[in-house]
């Protein structure tokens, strides 16, 4: 069997590891560079049955979930090889792009699609970019969100980001009474953003529903949130689940904190991988060097459901 390759690259002390070309699952069987509706698995593997284990490609493992009674992660799912301070692991600033090009300006894209213009954003666990496009978002002064803000581990970082109108330092792994805060996104009021985004950090949070759960009381009702990553991460700080965890299967993880957090509708999974090609933009199939990008998404219900 071809063994796994993986590209890797130090970044301020820390690892940022990519899988690259063909990857496997863990019985063995190859899943290619785009990801057909269903994945085959090997019948004689015997690996112990996880929460999110699933055999659908990411444009569908979210359509007719059969939820489970409650948030099926423990806290060994969410649990991180490095257990140190956070804020020592993002006190050097890191002014590097996290995914590659072509997924940045896939991921630019994407958000001018899908957060309307005049829009208040709230981007979580941000840095110096939001992935917005020139002209869209990527700087403030263009006018095209009414007010951008952020949260995020590094002061320096978010103030070299030139899409914001303001931002907070706030740990969303730390207790909000650690932070002298009455809860994680403290300085927002309830209903104040039209969309949330977090980009490329999702598989960072450790306490995930608490997190969710701020999200939603800080969007309006109908408000968009959007979390999209690649496949890159710090291995030592993103959750074991994340880390055991197929490509697709991430999305699962994601949708389960949406749909536990409570008071979203269903959320949607998209592989929005994109590559450019002259003057045409491509889906997948991509050329296997290029960083896969991955989207879950949902909206705020307009109103909370009346139990009969």
């Amino acid at each position: 069997m071809r063994p796994r390759l993986l590209a890797a690259a130090a970044l301020g002390g820390g690892l940022l590891v990519a899988a690259a070309g063909y990857d496997y699952w863990p019985d063995g069987t190859p899943r290619s560079s785009s990801w057909p509706d269903a994945i085959p698995r090997n019948p004689l593997n015997r690996r112990p049955q996880a929460p999110w284990s699933s055999r659908k490609g990411p444009n569908s493992i979210l359509l007719q979930v059969d939820w489970p009674d409650a948030f099926p992660l423990t806290a060994e799912h969410l649990s991180v090889i490095d257990k140190s301070d956070d804020a020592i692991f993002y006190s050097a600033p890191r002014y590097v792009m996290h995914i590659d090009a072509e997924a940045s300006a896939a991921l630019g894209r994407y958000y001018w699609t899908h957060v309307q213009k005049g829009s208040r954003v709230l981007d979580i666990a941000s840095s110096w970019t939001s992935h917005f496009q020139e002209g869209s978002g990527k700087n403030k002064t263009d006018g095209h969100y009414a007010y951008v803000s952020a949260v995020g581990m590094n002061h320096a970082e978010l103030s070299a980001n030139p899409a914001l109108h303001d931002f907070h330092v706030i740990d969303l792994n730390k207790s909000p009474a650690a932070q002298e805060l009455t809860s994680l996104l403290a300085p927002y009021a309830d209903a104040s953003f039209d969309a949330v985004i977090c980009s490329v950090s999702v598989d960072y949070l450790t306490q995930p529903l608490e997190v969710f759960r701020e999200i939603e009381r800080v969007l309006v009702p109908g408000g968009k949130a959007i979390m999209t990553w690649s496949n890159r991460m710090f291995p030592t700080k993103a959750i074991r689940a994340w880390r055991e965890a197929s490509e697709p299967e991430r999305l699962l993880i994601c949708g389960f904190y949406f749909h536990f957090a409570g008071g979203f509708d269903a959320p949607k999974g998209e592989d929005i991988t994109a590559w450019e090609f002259g003057d045409m933009v491509q889906t997948i199939p991509r050329p296997a060097h290029l960083d896969p990008l991955y989207a879950v998404s949902a909206h705020k219900a307009l109103q909370d459901k009346i139990e009969l």
